[in-house]
């Protein structure tokens, strides 16, 4: 499933904010001050696009270099469906789960931009909208398909 992946887990920005003379598929040097402003991904979230009436995620920062995701069944968040983890190591950013790894591409304070290394399409970005509000958009692999975008709403701390 999509949801699952992106919102490990989710690129608008994607070129625009990648840092200069980092090549698309690079991964980009982040300090872990810089991974300490993705805080504003931590939370409980509501997403919808795509396909998706309705999906729910949570976003929790474990430590100051590692995040993980769950994916929900419903609002309830009574059963986790999917987790992924996005973790700052050794001046890279990476979001791991058991099917697949993304390299950050681009950085910053309110966007990242995710590729897989060695591959020159696809990936996702998740954009800072507001507190309350951000986007996860998949970037299709294949030429001249359209970027799915989905919109994350808080539902809770």
């Amino acid at each position: 499933m999509m949801k699952r992946s992106f919102v490990m887990a989710l690129i608008l920005l994607g070129a625009a904010c990648r840092p200069a003379g980092t090549p698309q598929n690079q991964a980009a040097a982040v300090t872990r001050e810089q991974f300490r402003q993705l805080e504003w991904i931590t939370g409980t979230w509501r997403g919808s696009g795509g396909e998706y009436p309705a999906f729910f995620e949570q976003y929790e920062l474990i430590n100051d270099s590692t995040l993980r995701m769950r994916s929900f069944a419903d609002s309830t968040l009574a059963s986790a469906t999917d987790s992924s983890i996005i973790a700052w190591r050794d001046g890279i950013v990476e979001s791991r789960s058991p099917r697949s790894t993304y390299a950050a591409r681009a950085f910053t304070p309110t966007s990242v931009s995710f590729i897989k290394r060695g591959v020159a399409g696809g990936g996702f970005t998740f954009t800072r909208v507001s507190s309350d509000e951000w986007t996860a958009t998949l970037h299709p692999a294949e030429p001249g398909r359209e970027p799915v975008v989905y919109t994350m709403r808080r539902m809770g701390p």
